[in-house]
């Protein structure tokens, strides 16, 4: 991929992007004002879980399957590992975990906070993983239309079902926003599923041998994904234990505007997956271009953010959540860190170094659990966030010195952009030969 190449996809994934950010602002928007920060609160926690238990069942799948895919193995062996390890067991774990704890720790303040619709996890961990699995098959083979045809879905379909129901159910708006979630899912992974049959031989097989080898390197990346959720999604968790609904709903509206930043890196990293996964002769040239056009990039939505987001949680979600405020900014400094981090993982997973990954991501996540501790009960939101902040940023610098010692590439050239940037981005923009 040369650099112009790479700089047409970067615009197609920041143009799906930014009409995602637009997407999910309005539905969190409509989420907050009619839900309330106890009832938001409640459906953050309930989407948040089936992504921390995919993670905590899947062994590494998403990351073996994108590293493989990206070498051109078989889409039907990879396609078998997650139904059989994403879906399947994932499912069965599920079950087993929502029935031992309505058993035996009806007590918990999360089981009550849930009550019955704890029982949803079992359709939803299940779509979760498989949605997660052909997003990773897509975009790691290189089908970077598909991918942001499939995230843009994601982004639309939830909020016009949501419309749609809430217009018919004025009287059950959290039931609506729970359907509209799970029907949204389901959609996705269907139009994930035909889309990759269309583009691939898709024939559902088992093989042994390349199972084993799938196995082994989702082994050694499967405590970098769990580490990883625990980092970023064990603060729901302590606060919904500690702090209560309320207190969650207003923790995630920070965290859902603190989270439409990511979509810059998510928009850099999507044309470069396989080519980061791959390692082809190119990379030492184009990882640190990402990582400097990212880092300019997040520089400037923090900072915007800084400026406006205390007047923009007002306007738009209204002023029951201004104390999300001050958590956000707590955020902003993890989410810039996690700017970074995004590439260097997938850089570092293409370089064959799952374990090394998942060591750094399990000091980041030991890290965070010990600050919640801390900080939750003395500074509430604002402690879960700088909490995050913290961990963010010690992962990310791990993550830093060793791209660099493994690429021989200076620091300063992944830092921000370069006048060397400039000239072959105009040239794109305008449609020449960079």
């Amino acid at each position: 991929m040369n650099r112009a190449r790479y700089l047409r996809l970067l615009v197609m994934s920041m143009g799906t992007s930014l009409a995602m950010i637009g997407l999910r602002l309005l539905r969190n928007v409509l989420l907050a004002r009619i839900l309330g920060p106890s009832e938001r609160g409640l459906l953050a926690l309930l989407s948040t879980l089936p992504d921390l238990i995919s993670a905590t069942t899947s062994g590494g799948l998403n990351s073996a399957v994108g590293y493989q895919a990206a070498q051109h193995r078989s889409m039907s062996l990879l396609l078998s590992h997650v139904l059989v390890f994403g879906c399947l067991l994932a499912g069965l774990l599920t079950l087993l975990v929502v029935a031992l704890v309505r058993e035996f720790g009806a007590e918990l303040d999360i089981t009550t906070q849930l009550g019955l619709l704890a029982w949803l996890l079992l359709l939803a961990v299940p779509l979760a993983a498989l949605k997660t699995g052909l997003l990773t098959l897509h975009n790691a083979s290189g089908g970077v239309g598909v991918f942001n045809a499939l995230r843009l879905m994601e982004s639309l379909v939830p909020l016009l079902l949501f419309v749609a129901l809430f217009w018919m159910w004025k009287d059950t708006a959290l039931e609506a926003a729970l359907i509209s979630w799970l029907a949204g899912l389901s959609l996705v992974v269907l139009a994930g599923w035909m889309w990759l049959r269309r583009d691939h031989a898709v024939t559902l097989r088992w093989d042994r041998a390349g199972q084993t080898e799938l196995l082994r390197y989702g082994a050694r990346s499967h405590p970098d994904l769990l580490f990883q959720q625990l980092m970023t999604r064990s603060d729901y968790l302590f606060i919904g234990a500690l702090l209560g609904s309320t207190a969650l709903g207003h923790y995630a509206m920070a965290s859902a505007a603190a989270e439409l930043l990511h979509i810059v890196p998510e928009a850099v990293t999507t044309p470069l997956m396989k080519r980061l996964l791959q390692q082809d002769s190119d990379m030492k040239r184009l990882t640190p271009l990402a990582l400097r056009l990212t880092a300019t990039a997040m520089l400037g939505a923090c900072l915007g953010m800084v400026l406006v987001g205390e007047w923009l949680i007002v306007t738009l979600f209204g002023i029951a959540y201004q104390p999300a405020y001050p958590a956000l900014l707590a955020l902003l400094p993890g989410v810039f860190g996690l700017c970074y981090a995004s590439i260097l993982r997938l850089d570092l997973l293409g370089k064959n170094r799952p374990g090394t990954v998942s060591l750094l991501m399990g000091g980041g996540a030991l890290l965070n659990l010990a600050l919640n501790l801390i900080l939750i009960p003395r500074y509430g939101i604002v402690g879960a966030a700088a909490a995050s902040s913290i961990a963010y940023l010690g992962v990310t610098l791990a993550m830093l010195v060793m791209y660099c010692r493994l690429s021989g590439v200076a620091l300063w050239r992944t830092l921000i952009i370069l006048p060397s940037d400039l000239l072959p981005m105009r040239q794109m923009l305008l449609g020449k030969s960079a």
